[in-house]
């Protein structure tokens, strides 16, 4: 497993993950091709936004990253991962959750992670779980234009790493 730099020629995974309609079901649906369009440069200048490549020799199947949001007047470092549906089910979401974690515990820059999942992403809320993360409430959350009813979880990173 390897999580790689996200870079400008990685457009084309981030248009096939966010405008399939089952990766994006619980996020309301596809994004429209000129959003991903707006996103896209923030992205590739991003450190700590992603690929992820179950072989580090083979293609990228998905994307996980942590980023700087506002949440009630506050900065906050937001984590999320999108995997492609054919390589869904295989713990790949998990390994790369696991290694990004490890990364952002060494580098000693994020106090926190915060998740938002949508409340009916089981996949998503069970990985959180599995990582204890803890379960701060539900709230409202709008994610590319969209509100929608999410779990908030938060991982403190100085704590000793999950078991």
């Amino acid at each position: 497993m390897q999580l790689s730099r996200y870079v400008d020629a990685d457009f084309a995974l981030s248009e096939a993950l966010e405008t399939d309609p089952e990766v994006m079901r619980e996020l309301g649906g596809p994004i429209d091709r000129a959003h991903l369009l707006k996103v896209h440069p923030r992205r590739v200048s991003d450190p700590w936004y992603f690929t992820i490549r179950p072989d580090p020799d083979g293609p990228a199947v998905g994307t996980i990253g942590v980023w700087e949001k506002e949440l009630d007047g506050l900065t906050i470092h937001e984590t999320g991962w999108m995997v492609l549906p054919e390589h869904q089910g295989r713990g790949i979401a998990t390994r790369a959750l696991g290694l990004l974690i490890a990364r952002a515990r060494e580098a000693e820059q994020f106090p926190g992670m915060h998740a938002f999942p949508p409340i009916s992403n089981a996949p998503s809320n069970a990985l959180c779980h599995r990582f204890q993360f803890a379960l701060l409430g539900q709230r409202t959350f709008v994610y590319a234009g969209r509100t929608l009813q999410c779990n908030h979880w938060v991982l403190e990173l100085a704590a000793s790493p999950p078991g």
